[in-house]
């Protein structure tokens, strides 16, 4: 495929929905990102088909890997037995959750309905949120994977490399020396505090990886979660950091009671779920680096997140929470 192709997009998707037995009445080409996406629209109902090649190395090489792209099928397969909403994984017609074309790891899953909620969200969604990923930690703490599964893990060096690979933007002028001096030394705290905790089912475990408010869909009185691609083992307080980004502060509390409804959170969680908003903007920040599109956008938010909340941090005041 050539990335610069649309119209070799389209001819790969119809080559690859053959795969399933698929007669789309039309396929609509999303976006490519961490993988190239498509909706596809059949009689029967909507699907995504998903290829399993980023658009950047940065967002790392596991859609190589069949077992890991097939892990993720299978944690989903497994969410769904359980009555968790999210989207359904699909075989292919030789019954298998993974397919190949081209040398291109290929999945597909039922589309989910809905509207992604607003920031500016009622009271009655960021409780159901919470509700939905205290429900989702719990079961990830006790469940056990089965043999060979493998996702990626976002523990203390992956927060370092990612932090490391903001460096060269220091000596070409695109970020300051001060500012990655403060969301280095936040890297710096939570990489301790991660390996001294070692392994904890209470503390790290399979996440959502990605937990945005673009991943919540509303439909009607029901929400969905979505987008599964970048689960991975690390802290569950760093999807806690994602999706209290997405709230407004006033509603933290909230979700978070709904939350511990199902998930004790530990001791002191504060200051780590604070570090892992801020290691959330470096891990998106090293995604986009390389990136000649985002370069303006990129260094005003390096700047607003080193001064709004990593020179905070540095100074242990919360921003979040009450001390």
């Amino acid at each position: 495929m050539n990335p610069n192709s649309v119209d070799n997009y389209m001819e790969f998707a119809h080559r690859a929905l053959s795969l399933y037995g698929l007669r789309p009445t039309h396929v609509e080409f999303i976006r490519h990102s961490e993988n190239i996406t498509y909706r596809v629209f059949t009689p029967a109902g909507d699907y995504l088909l998903r290829v399993h090649t980023p658009i950047s190395p940065a967002f790392g090489s596991h859609g190589a890997d069949p077992a890991t792209v097939n892990s993720e099928m299978l944690w989903l397969a497994i969410l769904c037995e359980h009555g968790f909403p999210v989207p359904p994984p699909v075989r292919t017609r030789d019954g298998k959750y993974t397919a190949h074309l081209d040398n291109h790891n290929l999945t597909m899953l039922e589309w989910q309905p809905g509207e992604q909620p607003t920031r500016e969200m009622a009271n009655n969604v960021a409780g159901e949120m919470g509700n939905l990923v205290g429900r989702l930690h719990q079961f990830a703490s006790t469940w056990k994977p089965p043999h060979r599964f493998t996702r990626p893990t976002r523990d203390a060096a992956f927060f370092e490399d990612a932090m490391l690979s903001l460096w060269p933007a220091t000596q070409d002028g695109r970020i300051d020396p001060q500012d990655y001096a403060l969301l280095q030394n936040v890297i710096t705290w939570l990489s301790g505090e991660l390996r001294n905790q070692g392994p904890s089912r209470e503390r790290f475990g399979l996440l959502h990886g990605d937990l945005h408010r673009g991943n919540f869909l509303l439909d009607g009185d029901d929400i969905r979660l979505i987008d599964f691609s970048m689960s991975a083992y690390g802290p569950y307080a760093y999807d806690l950091g994602t999706c209290l980004s997405n709230i407004t502060p006033t509603q933290h509390n909230l979700f978070l009671e709904n939350y511990t409804r199902h998930f004790a959170l530990p001791e002191s969680f504060h200051r780590t779920v604070e570090a892992c908003f801020i290691a959330s903007w470096v891990v998106s920040f090293s995604l986009n680096i390389s990136d000649p599109e985002s370069q303006e956008t990129l260094i005003e938010r390096v700047s607003m997140v080193a001064s709004e909340y990593a020179s905070r941090f540095d100074r242990d005041k919360r921003f979040w929470f009450s001390d």
